[in-house]
């Protein structure tokens, strides 16, 4: 059996084939690695990641970011990706609620995704008001400059939604 800094280097391997667009072989590799290494946090991570956004296989993809939360709990990643996981399939409840939890107990949360994210549900759900307060809180603590314009145009897309009511509430705060 191969030490663990041996699949950790597979680990690193598979990363970089993800990034490249290679998730097939990125695939194989972190299977092989969880097959070793079962509590290997991480490799369910990416596992998790291919197979929601390229096989559509929610609930597998659900079932890793699952693991690599249990096996690794400070590791960020999957808290963030389950959250979208959970808001693109609809299920609005169960993303609060781990939204909650990981704001609750996660050092490392970054809390300007997440307050996105939050912003992103009051939107769909027509919570315009709501929404806004969500994208300017996000904006607030973020540094990265896209993820600024990105907040500045959610924020003026929801306000161009709003009823002159909504407007002029907004405006009253």
């Amino acid at each position: 059996m191969e030490s663990l800094s041996f699949y950790e280097n597979q680990f690193i391997k598979a990363d970089s084939l993800i990034s490249e667009g290679n998730s097939a072989e990125a695939k194989e590799l972190l299977e092989e690695i969880l097959s070793q290494y079962p509590d290997f946090g991480k490799a369910h991570n990416h596992l998790g990641w291919i197979y929601y956004n390229k096989l559509s296989d929610y609930e597998k993809g659900i079932y890793h970011y699952k693991l690599a939360m249990k096996f690794d709990s400070k590791y960020a990643a999957p808290y963030l990706n389950y959250t979208y996981l959970l808001i693109d399939i609809g299920r609005y409840a169960e993303a609060k609620q781990h939204i909650d939890f990981t704001l609750s107990n996660l050092e490392n949360a970054d809390n300007s995704s997440y307050n996105s994210e939050l912003g992103r549900m009051a939107e769909y759900e027509g919570q315009y008001i709501e929404a806004y307060n969500y994208y300017k809180e996000a904006k607030k603590n973020a540094l990265n400059p896209n993820f600024i314009d990105n907040m500045n145009a959610n924020m003026k897309r929801v306000k161009d939604k709003m009823s002159i009511f909504e407007k002029l509430k907004l405006k009253l705060k």
